[in-house]
């Protein structure tokens, strides 16, 4: 029996520095209409050995691919040198691509992308390559295909999933700061963090490290130069798409 799903929403982040999950999480997609993921693995293959009278000697075996397939919508051209490698010039006419000098190179990249049937999946390392399709039947997109490999940090799985029991969740689960002089104090109920960092920081542009409720994505994302002089107010979506503002205070140390 096939079940039919939609993508709800779909993230990719640089690999840990680590080889682990990437933190630093883009998404690149919220809602069917932008884009599609196939997640499929190949058929093993098997060749046999035989001997002069047909017998088979031995068979080599080799377990298929994991791979994952994306058709993206947004042609954004940083979201394509995302996958694909290449470069972004901006004039006052346009915005440009150049694919990259090197036809071969792969982009690796962790993945995650959620099902309307509230199913998490985690990919933390994909080997990508892409390119754009133009069709006469009014298509318009870029093609990324992926490999699913093995992360480099040990006791990281190559893949998994997260059946969300708490769909609705739209917390911010942890921040920190690289700057920081103490872990940050997060309030639910309130919806508020306080974070205190070194004296003498500049706070100007502040790059935290979020993450939130399983399933939820935040704006400004995880990893994104933040100007702390003031509360800044972060908007986390949960997975079933309920909004919750949150309201983060960096305090200098005197």
């Amino acid at each position: 029996m096939k079940t039919s799903i939609k993508i709800k929403k779909f993230w990719v982040s640089p690999l840990a520095s680590d080889g682990g999950m990437g933190t630093n999480w883009i998404q690149i997609q919220r809602g069917q209409r932008q884009g599609t993921v196939q997640f499929n693995g190949s058929e093993a293959n098997t060749t046999n050995y035989k001997n002069v009278e047909g017998d088979n000697l031995e068979s080599d075996k080799q377990k298929g691919d994991v791979t994952v397939n994306c058709q993206i919508a947004d042609l954004t051209p940083e979201i394509t040198a995302m996958f694909t490698g290449g470069t972004v010039t901006e004039t006052a006419d346009a915005v440009s691509f150049d694919s990259p000098d090197n036809a071969n190179q792969s982009i690796e990249l962790s993945v995650m992308f959620l099902t309307d049937k509230n199913v998490l999946y985690r990919l933390p390392r994909v080997s990508f390559d892409g390119y754009p399709i133009v069709n006469d039947d009014d298509l318009h997109f870029t093609q990324v295909n992926g490999v699913v490999l093995q992360p480099e940090k040990t006791g990281v799985s190559q893949w998994g999933y997260d059946v969300l029991k708490k769909p609705e969740a739209n917390d911010i689960v942890t921040f920190a700061l690289a700057e920081q002089t103490g872990t940050a104090t997060i309030n639910a109920s309130l919806h508020t963090v306080a974070i205190t960092v070194a004296s003498g920081t500049v706070v100007t542009a502040l790059k935290p490290t979020i993450t939130a409720s399983l399933g939820a994505d935040i704006s400004p994302a995880s990893g994104v130069a933040t100007d702390f002089t003031a509360p800044v107010e972060y908007t986390v979506t949960a997975a079933n798409g309920t909004e919750q503002t949150w309201t983060v205070t960096v305090t200098v140390a005197s």
